[in-house]
């Protein structure tokens, strides 16, 4: 079982590499089978593969920051700062993690929304309605 300081040093690695756009060093903190959903625009990607290019394929220009961590064992949850094109949105993530790594992430973000274009080959589009939280509600 990972401690309270080792989950926290994962994540932050995890943050660290993702904003310093180091995708080897964000694929070394995923686990093979990581899965990632944003509930709001009824997405999930799962597969460290996926997940890295998903981010790698990001478009526009964006800045990720980390405002607030907290870490308890095999969770975290963070508050993130995210810019991109100049427009700045506040994101929260939920993070379950196994085996020194990350095994789960959630992110939401301010408002629904539909996905952009162009990133079908890696999502999964999950049932539901874009105005409530999490899949099939």
């Amino acid at each position: 079982m990972m401690g309270t300081e080792q989950s926290r040093a994962l994540v932050r690695r995890y943050f660290d590499s993702l904003t310093a756009r180091d995708w080897d060093t964000f694929a070394a903190v995923l686990a093979d089978d990581v899965v990632y959903e944003m509930p709001q625009s009824r997405e999930r990607i799962t597969g460290k593969e996926r997940y890295v290019r998903f981010n790698q394929e990001y478009p526009g220009e964006w800045e990720l920051a980390l405002t607030r961590l907290v870490a308890d064992g095999a969770t975290a949850a963070a508050s993130i700062s995210f810019v991109m094109d100049g427009e700045h949105q506040v994101g929260l993530a939920f993070f379950e993690l196994a085996d020194g790594l990350v095994a789960q992430v959630t992110d939401f973000w301010p408002e629904p929304n539909e996905p952009p274009p162009g990133r079908e080959h890696l999502v999964e589009r999950l049932p539901g309605r874009l105005d409530h939280f999490g899949p099939g509600r």
